[in-house]
């Protein structure tokens, strides 16, 4: 690896320390584990290479030179059980496959191909969404535990040629779609962009880069379906309500980015993060409940009872007088 790419590495470790360390002084995290993942070796992604007539891009490469992939989980401890909650995850370099993007013959077993519509042609922000059945490279980096899938699109195929032959093979006025050549080689790396892809079979563009997703990945804590937050869908009640547990500032952030991509009239849905969640009742204990029963009870058995009154007292009522003087004035008559 290069002294650019170290460096780069150096900085992810940090950034994963960072995550584990600031999990650790969460109320109610627990449960936090970092898969110990080997290296990959410089075969293994060789060969990955040749047999999808793919270059990868350097800071991917050199992801897997470094860790043959990522997997960090963490849980909430919620009374007596533990529930899963965040979950950050690249697939081995093994796993990175190809979508299915040939078409069925069979009505029963569509292929992603046949479920793709005409709307997928649309663009996003000035970007051209990737074509299942184009010539663009389109390999999945996670599965996201089946709600959508996050994917490595490599918008040009690798080619070894000189620069006017590239120039010629690839006619755009955009020059980020056009391979980067390196000189010292003459390999041509292709223009990679991170796509998610929902269950709807609908793209949304997440980042230009691994390395941008990757540091996407981190600071949203792999909250589930973070992922929605680049979408025109949004994030769901209850991934707002761990956002505003674990993650408050980085969903003020997405909340700011959905802006830009609703139309004003979704906006107002978009604003509402729904109702606040306690921390301090979401995770009480036992012992925490049981004062609170016990405040509860003694207000009800400290209610002060109502005053006996004497008969001075009632003497001095209005009603009591006029009953008190005409019995006098009865006995006078006898």
């Amino acid at each position: 690896m290069t002294e650019d790419s170290s460096n780069s590495a150096y900085l992810e470790k940090k950034l994963v320390i960072g995550v584990l360390k600031y999990l650790e002084k969460k109320r109610g995290v627990c449960k936090i584990e970092l898969a110990d993942i080997k290296p990959g070796d410089r075969h293994t992604v060789l060969s990955w290479e040749q047999r999808n007539a793919c270059l990868l891009p350097e800071d991917l490469k050199n992801f897997y030179l470094s860790s043959n992939g990522f997997d960090l989980t963490w849980c909430v401890q919620i009374d007596n059980s533990e529930l899963p909650v965040g979950r950050m995850h690249i697939h081995p370099i093994t796993q990175v496959t190809k979508l299915n993007v040939t078409p069925s013959n069979s009505l029963l077993h569509p292929s992603l191909a046949d479920l793709e519509t005409e709307s997928d042609d649309e663009e996003i922000s000035g970007r051209d969404k990737p074509r299942l059945c184009g010539s663009s490279g389109i390999f999945e980096l996670d599965d996201c535990g089946g709600y959508g899938k996050v994917c490595l699109v490599v918008k040009k195929k690798t080619v070894l040629q000189t620069s006017a032959s590239i120039e010629s093979e690839y006619p755009s006025d955009n020059e980020d779609d056009l391979p980067t050549r390196d000189s010292s080689t003459g390999i041509t790396e292709p223009k990679v962009e991170i796509w998610f892809m929902d269950r709807s079979i609908r793209w949304h563009f997440v980042a230009d880069s691994f390395c941008a997703y990757y540091r996407l990945m981190l600071m949203h804590l792999g909250l589930p379906q973070w992922q929605y937050a680049f979408t025109d869908i949004g994030l769901s009640l209850q991934t707002k309500q761990w956002f505003n547990m674990y993650a408050p500032i980085r969903l003020e952030v997405d909340l700011e980015g959905l802006y830009e991509i609703n139309s004003p009239r979704d906006q107002d849905n978009t604003s509402s993060t729904g109702s606040q969640l306690d921390v301090n009742k979401v995770f009480k204990g036992k012992g925490d409940k049981k004062k609170q029963v016990s405040q509860t009870q003694n207000p009800a058995q400290t209610k002060k009872k109502a005053a006996v009154s004497s008969a001075r007292s009632l003497s001095a009522l209005p009603g009591k007088s006029a009953s008190s003087s005409s019995q006098s004035s009865i006995k006078a008559t006898r």
